[in-house]
């Protein structure tokens, strides 16, 4: 509009200025009154005049309306220049819509969005509309069409690209209006989010999967401090967002792992930038649960750590059923004992701590005659008679044992600390004796037997498969002796142990029976040679073997704890015969009575030895108690306050085989004791073995610095008495002197102090 009223400026200041032109100029020459030929040249050379007047006039005006419009030019192709520069750095596309033409031009940027050039994109509504994606067509055209002009046109759509595919195209622009209030062109920019739209739904997904997920996240900037958890966090560890963000992640530690394995876990971390791993970590409640967790670190474009973000689920449920999974595995369902599998694993690892010092057992059990219950009974009853059989020999397991069924009727039992033969074939008729009894089920009573086979270890065998085997192959053995027994894989060993079990039974009887004897040994002065005590040695009379032999009876004793029994049988019998003794002139001064290692290492012996004094009326003098060395030091702190509360007894105390343990010089200082006894071991090669005199000479010495009384065993030539009386040895006891003999006989032997005193002849070399 303001080129259109300038030109009729322009035209109108040009008509005003040619008019007064002409009617002043006339009335000029008019006024002159010029002659007509000189009038006519004035009117052609004042028309001239005009013409090159208003000539130059347009001239420079032309000129002044080129230079502005070049100018304007250049200023408008800048600025279009900067528009294409500013929309292909965004990536975005010029449309601009001519209403009353209805036509729309799109930028080259606008269509190379679709894969198109200008020309294949058109020029009109109609042909834009037709790359609108179905769902969008309506929506598209409704919100151009119904635009209000007074706000910024925005709207979002899919266009179809040259390949076939779909883009979202987010279109913005104004519409602009005349005076009038019309439109006279609708222009905007469009711009390609299909990239943003597909990243906005990824970010939608993740962050439904965040909140929906059942793992736990949690995510920390660069220093350790939470910015965010998920639900399931919360749900997982009971603590809320607010109560851990801002927080450390070392507030949900269980105090389970040490120092390493945290820098374990760091030092992954920087290496490698993830850890995933087993931790146990602890709930708000104070539970400390198991998690599996991810951990990894977020970079910023730097490449420098922003973030860590942990994921991890709750495993306590796993947890839970592999353990489950674990005991099905390893557990028979019927019994619920260990089934084959577990029975052999630990049978292997018993295999490998196995020693010549600590051996073990197998014994395989298999019920006899079985078969038949279910046949006649149906399984019902086979499978509650196992299951009984089970928890019955369940009742005699101790520590490092195992029981297994494992399959049918034929059980294993494990035993990892299995001295010998004699305990295993012991085991063995517990388990008889045990399965002897009658089992009551459904209104039925059932005896049952069973064979077992045994096999030890490392001695009959070095690996599972033998052990297994031998075992197996002893099972048959007893199953081919007819049955309700035992065997072990070596016949000796079979025999041996049958021989130890009767010992054992034939020494309850023996105990019943009134069948052991208590014999003396004189106890004498080396010096003077008299008589001064008689130690009280115990003996079994046999009914149909005779005297059975101390060494063969006292071990099995030991073994099956009759030797408490025995013990204080003996010393009741070696008391009350003292309490007789007494009255004699020539009579032993003291009985010495010897305190097995068992007797002595149970408490209540002090007690005991007090009751037998009371019964008895032994002055506490004349008893004396012999203690082994190796007893002692077993546990020297518990036996010297035995010792102790003995002594305020009144009793006397030796300590027997002296020399053959380790005692402490410290503790022997300490302990109350009126005697040493030197082991037989080393006056049997006196006077001729250096090593016997030197221990002899060490030994002696060592008590007299004590102040104790040294008593040498097992003498039995006169050589060695005199070597004793030079060293100042004060007692010896021995076969020179006289054997262990009932009392009549023992009583009998003169006292050596009514003979000549034994001399040696010195020695010529």
């Amino acid at each position: 509009m303001r080129m259109d009223a300038g030109a009729s400026r322009l035209t109108l200041g040009y008509l005003l200025l040619a008019t007064l032109w002409v009617l002043l100029s006339d009335q000029l020459l008019a006024g002159l009154d010029l002659s007509v030929r000189l009038e006519e040249r004035l009117q052609s050379f004042k028309g001239l005049a005009f013409v090159a007047f208003t000539g130059t006039w347009l001239y420079l005006l032309l000129h002044c309306h080129a230079r502005a419009r070049a100018q304007t030019w250049l200023s408008l192709s800048a600025n279009t220049e900067r528009l294409d520069l500013a929309l292909d750095a965004a990536r975005d596309g010029l449309w601009d819509w001519d209403p009353a033409r209805q036509q729309v031009f799109f930028s080259p940027s606008y269509a190379a969005l679709l894969g198109m050039t200008q020309a294949e994109l058109g020029n009109t509504r109609e042909a834009w509309a037709a790359r609108l994606h179905p769902d969008d067509c309506e929506q598209a055209l409704h919100a151009l069409l119904t635009f209000d002009h007074t706000q910024h046109y925005e709207n979002t759509h899919r266009l179809r690209h040259r390949d076939g595919s779909y883009r979202w195209i987010l279109s913005r622009g104004r519409l602009l209006l005349d005076a009038q209030g019309k439109p006279t062109r609708f222009i905007g920019i469009a711009s390609d989010i299909t990239r943003r739209r597909a990243d906005e739904e990824s970010l939608r997904q993740a962050a439904a999967v965040f909140d929906a997920t059942q793992e736990g996240v949690l995510v920390t900037d660069r220093a350790l401090r939470v910015v965010h958890v998920n639900p399931a966090f919360t749900r997982i560890t009971g603590y809320g967002a607010a109560e851990i963000i801002g927080q450390q992640p070392s507030l949900l530690k269980s105090g389970r792992h040490d120092s390493a394995f945290y820098h374990g876990l760091w030092h992954a971390l920087q290496s490698r930038g993830a850890w995933s791993g087993e931790v146990w970590n602890r709930r708000k409640s104070g539970e400390i649960y198991p998690q599996w967790q991810n951990i990894r670190s977020i970079r910023d474009e730097r490449g420098e750590v922003s973030h860590y973000v942990a994921v991890f689920s709750d495993i306590s449920a796993l947890k839970r059923s592999q353990h489950e999974l674990d005991y099905l595995a390893h557990h028979d369902p019927l019994s619920n004992l260990p089934n084959r599998l577990l029975f052999t694993e630990r049978v292997e690892h018993a295999l490998e701590r196995a020693t010549v010092e600590q051996p073990g057992a197998v014994l395989l059990i298999d019920l006899d005659h079985f078969k038949h219950i279910n046949e006649s009974l149906g399984h019902n009853i086979g499978d509650l008679l196992l299951k009984a059989v089970g928890d019955r020999l369940g009742t005699l397991l101790d520590k490092g044992m195992t029981l297994a069924r494992l399959g049918g009727d034929e059980f294993g039992l494990l035993c990892e600390r299995c001295q010998d033969a004699t305990q295993a074939a012991s085991l063995a008729r517990r388990l008889l004796s045990t399965l002897g009894a009658p089992f009551d089920l459904n209104d039925h009573e059932f005896y049952i037997s069973a064979s077992i086979g045994i096999s030890l270890f490392p001695g009959d065998a070095e690996n599972l498969e033998q052990v297994m085997r031998n075992a197996d192959s002893a099972l048959f053995k007893a199953k081919s002796s007819g049955r309700e027994g035992y065997a072990f894989y070596v016949h000796e060993l079979t025999e041996f142990a049958r021989l130890r079990v009767e010992l054992v039974s034939a020494l309850h009887h023996a105990l019943e029976n009134h069948e052991l004897r208590v014999y003396y040994q004189p106890l004498h002065d080396l010096a003077s040679g008299a008589l001064i005590g008689a130690e009280a040695l115990v003996r079994w009379q046999h009914p149909q073997r005779g005297l059975v032999p101390p060494g063969e009876f006292i071990p099995v004793a030991e073994d099956s704890g009759l030797i408490g029994a025995i013990d204080a049988w003996v010393l009741e019998q070696a008391c009350r015969q003292m309490v007789l003794w007494q009255e004699q002139a020539e009579a032993p001064r003291f009985v010495a009575v010897n305190v097995s290692s068992r007797q002595f290492g149970r408490d209540g012996l002090d007690r005991q030895v007090a009751r037998v004094l009371a019964d008895t009326g032994l002055d506490p003098a004349r008893l004396e108690l012999e203690v082994t060395e190796s007893a002692i030091m077993a546990n020297p702190d518990a036996a010297q306050a035995l010792l102790h509360r003995l002594r305020a007894l009144g009793v006397r105390l030796a300590i027997d085989d002296f020399g053959t343990g380790y005692s402490s010089l410290a503790r022997l200082k300490r302990l109350p004791v009126h005697k040493l006894k030197l082991d037989q071991s080393f006056v049997r090669g006196l006077p001729h073995d250096s090593d016997d005199v030197a221990i002899t000479r060490a030994v002696v010495a060592l008590g007299h610095s004590l102040e104790l009384k040294v008593l040498a065993e097992g003498i039995e030539r006169p050589e060695q008495v005199e070597f004793l009386r030079q060293i100042g040895c004060d007692y010896g006891q021995g076969y020179l002197f006289g054997r262990p003999q009932p009392v009549a006989p023992a009583l009998a032997v003169p006292p050596l102090a009514s003979r000549r005193p034994v001399t040696v002849a010195p020695r010529t070399s």
